[in-house]
C-alpha cells in the first residue's frame, strides 16, 4: 500500500471559502448612512471592487467627508453585535466548499485557514456555515482594527510557515487556497503551491497563482 504523503492546505476564507460577506457588509454601510444622515449610494458592485480593503479604507470611501474620528466611531458601530448579525444572516458557504474540507481531511491531510478577520470573528463565522470541524488551526490576523501598514502576504505567511514548522511540513507539501494577491503572494514567500479562486461574482483579479481555478474540487487533485 503506497503510504500517505501527508500536505498542509491553507486557506484563505473571505471570498474563497464562504460567499454573501460582501452582501451583508453593503447593508450594513446603508445602514450607517441612513443613522448618519448622510447621502451616498452604497452599490454593492463599488463594494465588491473593494473587497479585500480594510474597514475603515471602505469607510473613507464611502463616508470622504467625515473626519477621522468619525469614521473611528462609524468603525466601532460595524462591531455591534446588531451590524454583525447581517454578516451572519448572509454568508454561505461557497461551493463544495464543506465537500472538498471534508475529503481532504478523511485523506489525512490537514487544513488550517488563514483570515484577516479577528480570531474571535472568524470563528463565529466559521460556526455560522458549520465549517469549524474541518481545521487543525485558525489564524485570525485582525487586519481592521490596525491603523498602521499592513503586509497582508507576510502576515499570513508567518502564520502558515509557523504551523507548518510545528507539524513538520516542507515547503513542497503546502497549498495555499485564495483569491487575492496577498493570499498568493503569502504563498510564494514561503516557496507553496498556489491556486487562485476565481470567484464569479468578482471581478477578475490578477495574481501569479500557479493554477487559477473555479471550482474548489479542483483542488482535490491534489489528493
Amino acid at each position: 500500500m503506497t503510504k500517505l504523503t501527508k500536505k498542509l492546505f491553507a486557506w484563505d476564507f473571505h471570498g474563497t471559502l464562504e460567499q454573501g460577506t460582501e452582501v451583508g457588509f453593503a447593508e450594513i454601510l446603508k445602514n450607517l448612512a441612513r443613522e448618519i444622515n448622510y447621502p451616498v449610494n452604497i452599490d454593492l458592485e463599488e463594494v465588491r471592487k473593494l473587497y479585500g480593503v480594510s474597514v475603515l479604507d471602505y469607510l473613507k470611501h464611502f463616508f470622504p467627508k467625515l473626519s477621522n474620528d468619525d469614521l473611528i466611531n462609524l468603525r466601532k458601530k460595524i462591531r455591534t453585535s446588531q451590524n454583525r448579525k447581517y454578516i451572519t444572516e448572509f454568508i454561505e458557504p461557497a461551493p463544495y466548499a464543506h465537500e472538498v474540507l471534508k475529503k481532504l481531511k478523511l485523506a489525512g491531510h490537514q487544513n488550517i485557514v488563514v483570515s484577516t478577520s479577528s480570531q474571535k470573528h472568524i470563528k463565529k463565522f466559521l460556526r455560522t456555515i458549520k465549517m469549524i470541524k474541518f481545521f487543525d488551526e485558525i489564524f485570525g490576523i485582525d487586519r481592521h482594527s490596525l491603523d498602521i501598514d499592513f503586509n497582508i502576504a507576510k502576515e499570513k505567511a508567518k502564520a502558515i510557515a509557523s504551523f507548518a514548522k510545528k507539524h513538520n511540513f516542507s515547503k513542497e507539501k503546502i497549498i495555499v487556497i485564495g483569491d487575492r494577491p496577498g493570499d498568493i503572494d503569502a504563498g510564494f514567500l514561503i516557496g507553496a503551491r498556489t491556486y487562485q479562486y476565481i470567484n464569479p461574482d468578482f471581478s477578475s483579479v490578477v495574481t501569479k497563482a500557479h493554477f487559477k481555478i473555479t471550482s474548489l474540487r479542483q483542488i482535490l487533485k491534489e489528493i
